[in-house]
């Protein structure tokens, strides 16, 4: 590549794919002109596994190249790739050595780029830097372009300003602070005790009051005001707030400078406060279904809140609070629609199983339900018509038959074909008496104390499902060397990692109900030798939860299956780096000796 003719060439070439799309044409046309050509025939070597890096790294022009593990007997295919794709970028995240050997499968023409010249133009084009880093391990935190502020990535102190706190003493009659929030239009005002802030006064209490009767105008404010008000610190993420407000089932909530009661009052948060962070707003979305007046209601409250969450969709790491907010959507569904069912539901202990579960349930996909308890609630909650899109599953039994089904799938697993039960081990209370619940909790720590062999045969089970083995141009290649163009992401990606993160959170003493995220962490702190490994699982986990979200709420799905068209060349490799973390995940689960750990 002597001429500049030739280098602008090269430039128009890269210039079409990851990571050099993010860079300027000149960077590019300086970069090519010191580059080289190179022809390989087919089953030549490019590189071999860790071997010091040459001075390039390579850019396929055309033909394929497969990249093999040779450090097993025998060598064993990890990934193919095709015209566009880099080899040896690996060596830009510190990594040494090659890490694995690059062979032409056909004749294949090279771009050899000096690396030199390209480690540069990486600190000055972040989201090329974050496409490289993806060739060596999975990274959560990417996302399309675009320069909107998302709720899980802006803090309350950016988003309030200049808003004065309305206050008044607590003493101040109920009439008087009335006429406060009406005259100032607020939503919520301060009431403060010998100078100090003691609690909140919201519109709504006020509604409640008079809804009461009204009694007694001129008694304190104190007397009907929330005295135990949510508090959070300047640095406190939107998106956190909304779920705590969500939990609480409060209308507004206090920001002081530390984020304690008893600390400064800077603002009030109130719904509308935080309206400007959302387009609909998810906190008014659950305020609506609790008072929804009909099934015909709750559906199109559904729709709004699962358009609401693809919106702010932005990136894997918005996943986790979304699957949150998604729950508290299932849970106020369900438990509105008992009631305009007139399901006497209050002797039943409700459960989620599953990926509902797990509180990773993005899509409109009907939440599996358990209940433990005697009655005879309907066969089916009919969440077809509150806009689910896959049938009702119900399974109701006694406490006594749920404890006789898990003495059964510990003790005996392979008669009982256990595997089909694995997701009742995510299983979750969200509406009904606790007691019941604790109890087969306790039942189950029990029953896994006696029988330490159910966790291997548990964590041998997880092999059952594996990832693909690449991607390779608008196909996906399975490790049996089937062609699709469907990546089955909910059995090869999101299930495997679900399956491995329930062995160790039932190593750990966690029998039931936590996320996959949480169940990682815990394993984390049982084997913090393996943390590393854990995290990355944790993020491949947010990523594969983004796809099947993002996908599922596109094509009105489950998001179980992915049409590869529908991924970028980033999405692409982000994804392909969790298969590896997957199949890491994997081979440590099925390897006895962590058991001797715990």
């Amino acid at each position: 590549m002597n001429t500049a003719a030739i280098a602008y060439r090269v430039a128009d070439f890269l210039k079409q794919h990851p990571p050099f799309e993010f860079m300027e044409v000149p960077d590019l046309v300086a970069l090519a002109a010191r580059g080289r050509v190179k022809f390989h025939e087919s089953d030549e070597y490019i590189c071999w596994q860790s071997a010091a890096h040459t001075p390039f790294f390579f850019v396929i022009q055309q033909g394929s190249v497969s990249l093999w593990d040779e450090s097993v007997n025998p060598p064993v295919l990890r990934d193919i790739r095709g015209a566009g794709d880099s080899i040896g970028l690996e060596r830009f995240n510190g990594i040494p050595t090659s890490l694995v050997s690059a062979k032409a499968a056909s004749d294949v023409v090279l771009y050899a780029l000096h690396a030199a010249d390209f480690e540069p133009l990486l600190q000055r084009h972040p989201r090329a830097k974050k496409f490289v880093i993806a060739y060596s391990a999975v990274t959560a935190d990417y996302e399309p372009p675009g320069e909107r502020s998302y709720p899980h990535q802006t803090f309350l102190s950016d988003l309030l300003r200049d808003r004065a706190p309305l206050h008044c003493s607590g003493s101040t009659p109920i009439q008087d602070a009335a006429r406060l929030l009406h005259d100032s239009g607020a939503q919520a005002i301060a009431l403060t005790e010998d100078g100090a802030f003691s609690a909140i006064l919201t519109s709504a209490d006020l509604l409640r009051w008079v809804a009461a009767g009204a009694s007694n105008p001129r008694q304190p404010a104190s007397n009907i005001a929330n005295a135990d008000p949510i508090t959070v610190a300047p640095n406190t993420l939107v998106s956190d707030c909304v779920l705590a407000m969500a939990q609480s089932g409060t209308h507004a909530a206090a920001l002081t400078n530390d984020g304690s009661p008893g600390s400064t009052l800077e603002r009030i948060i109130t719904i509308p406060s935080l309206t400007q962070a959302f387009g609909d707003h998810p906190v008014a979305i659950l305020r609506e279904i609790v008072s929804a007046p009909t099934v015909e209601s709750l559906r199109i409250l559904n729709e709004r809140a699962r358009s609401w969450i693809l919106d702010n969709l932005s990136a894997p790491s918005a996943a986790g609070w979304l699957a949150s907010f998604s729950d508290f959507v299932n849970r106020g569904i369900i438990r509105r629609l008992l009631d305009l069912q007139g399901l006497d539901s209050s002797r039943l202990s409700w459960c989620f199983c599953g990926s509902a579960g797990r509180q990773e349930l993005l899509t409109a996909a009907a939440p599996s339900i358990a209940i433990i308890g005697a009655g005879t609630p309907a066969a089916s909650l009919a969440l077809a018509d509150c806009g689910y899109h896959s049938p009702d599953t119900l399974a109701l039994d006694s406490l006594d038959e749920w404890k006789s089904r898990f003495s059964g799938w510990i003790r005996d697993p392979i008669r009982t074909q256990m595997y089909r039960a694995r997701p009742l081990f995510d299983l979750r209370l969200f509406h009904g008496p606790g007691q019941p619940f604790g109890e087969l909790e306790a039942h189950i720590r029990r029953e896994l104390a006696a029988e330490p062999g159910f966790l291997q045969l548990l964590a041998n089970d997880c092999l059952a499902n594996l990832p693909p083995l690449t991607f390779f141009r608008d196909v996906v290649v399975e490790e049996s060397g089937e062609l699709t163009d469907t990546f089955r992401l909910e059995s090869n990606a999101v299930q495997p990692l679900a399956d491995v993160a329930r062995v160790f959170s039932l190593a750990a003493g966690i029998p039931l109900g936590a996320s996959t995220t949480a169940r990682f962490e815990a394993a984390g702190r049982l084997l913090p030798a393996q943390s590393d490994l854990f995290r990355e699982a944790a993020d491949t986990m947010s990523v594969m939860l983004f796809h099947q979200a993002r996908a599922g709420l596109r094509l009105r799905s489950n998001g179980a299956e992915l049409p590869l068209p529908l991924l970028s060349r980033h999405d692409r490799q982000v994804i392909k780096s969790g298969f590896r973390s997957i199949h890491r995940l994997l081979e440590f689960a099925a390897s006895w000796e962590w058991l001797e750990a715990v």
